[in-house]
C-alpha cells in the first residue's frame, strides 16, 4: 500500500538489467503474505510471476530471492518509482523484466492520479483521507501506458501464470477484468492482491467486489494477511492483503 479505449498499442518497453545478482536464502515469517505463497508454491520451480504496482522494486526482489528459479515481470508506471525499481533490480539480469506500464481492463493510455505519497498513485481519484496514515496532497495526473494481463501473457508467451501480485491502489478489479481469458481457464494459479475495506479511493471496488468476481471464476479464497487497522480505532479494518487460488489448486 502507499498506487479508453484506443488503437492496439505497441508493447510497453521492457528494461532488463545486465548482471545477475546472488540469491540469498530468505527467511520470511510463515504467516506473512510471501511466507504463505512460499508454502503453497514449489520454491524450486521456474515460476512465472507478474508484480503489478512494483513501486520501488521491493516485492519483486523478495520474489526473486524466495523463488530462485522464477522469472518476474514487474510493472510500475510512475516515473520516479520506475527509476527506483530499475536501480533496485539492476543486479538480477534476465530473471526480471521491468515495464513502465500499469494494468487495466483495456490496453492504451490512462491518467494516473498522482499524490505526494509514492505508494498512493492510482487510476482512481483519492477518496476519504480519514483512512490514510496521514493526509496526502493531490498532484497533477500523469498520462501513462496501460496494458492487460491477457495481452501481457500473450506477448510473453505465458500460457500459465503462476503468481499475479497486485498492489495498484483500487485498480485491482479493472486489472482482473483485463484477465478474463486467463481467469476463465484457471490459468493464473495464485493471485495475491491488496484489498480495501474503506473508501480510500472514489468508486473503488471493495474486498467483497473482488471476491465475488473471482468466485464467479471458481477461484477459492485462501485468506487475509497483514491487515491494517486504524491507529485511532482498532475496530476499523482499512486494508489487507488477500490470496486467491485457481480451482485446480484446491484439489485433494
Amino acid at each position: 500500500m502507499f498506487k479508453w479505449r484506443s488503437r492496439q498499442p505497441s508493447p510497453p518497453e521492457i528494461e532488463v538489467s545486465p548482471e545477475p545478482a546472488p540469491v540469498a536464502s530468505p527467511d520470511f515469517p510463515e504467516d506473512s503474505l510471501l511466507g504463505v505463497q512460499m508454502r503453497i508454491m514449489n520454491r524450486q520451480a521456474a515460476l512465472r510471476i507478474v508484480d503489478a504496482g512494483a513501486q520501488h522494486g521491493q516485492t519483486a526482489q523478495e520474489y526473486l530471492e524466495a523463488f530462485p528459479n522464477c522469472h518476474v515481470i514487474a510493472l510500475e508506471p510512475e516515473g520516479a518509482n520506475h527509476a527506483a525499481a530499475a536501480a533496485a533490480l539492476a543486479g538480477y539480469g534476465d530473471r526480471v523484466a521491468l515495464l513502465r506500464a500499469g494494468l487495466s481492463d483495456i490496453a492504451g493510455e490512462a491518467d494516473l492520479r498522482m499524490t505526494s505519497h509514492s505508494g498512493a498513485h492510482s487510476l482512481l481519484e483519492v477518496g476519504d483521507m480519514r483512512y490514510y496514515d496521514e493526509p496526502v496532497d493531490v498532484l497533477l495526473p500523469e498520462r501513462i501506458k496501460v496494458t492487460t494481463i491477457d495481452l501481457l501473457c500473450a506477448q510473453h508467451g505465458i500460457g500459465v501464470l503462476d503468481i499475479l501480485k497486485m498492489d495498484i491502489q483500487g485498480g485491482e478489479l479493472l486489472a482482473l477484468k483485463g484477465a478474463e481469458v486467463m481467469l476463465s481457464r484457471g490459468a493464473i494459479r495464485l493471485i495475491a492482491l491488496e484489498v480495501l475495506f474503506q473508501p480510500l479511493y472514489q468508486k473503488q471496488p471493495s474486498f467483497w467486489d473482488l471476491a465475488d468476481y473471482l468466485r464467479a471464476h471458481d477461484y477459492a479464497f485462501h485468506g487475509l494477511y497483514e491487515a491494517q487497522h486504524h491507529a485511532k480505532n482498532p475496530a476499523v479494518l482499512r486494508w489487507a492483503d488477500a490470496i486467491f487460488v485457481a480451482p485446480h489448486m484446491t484439489a485433494l
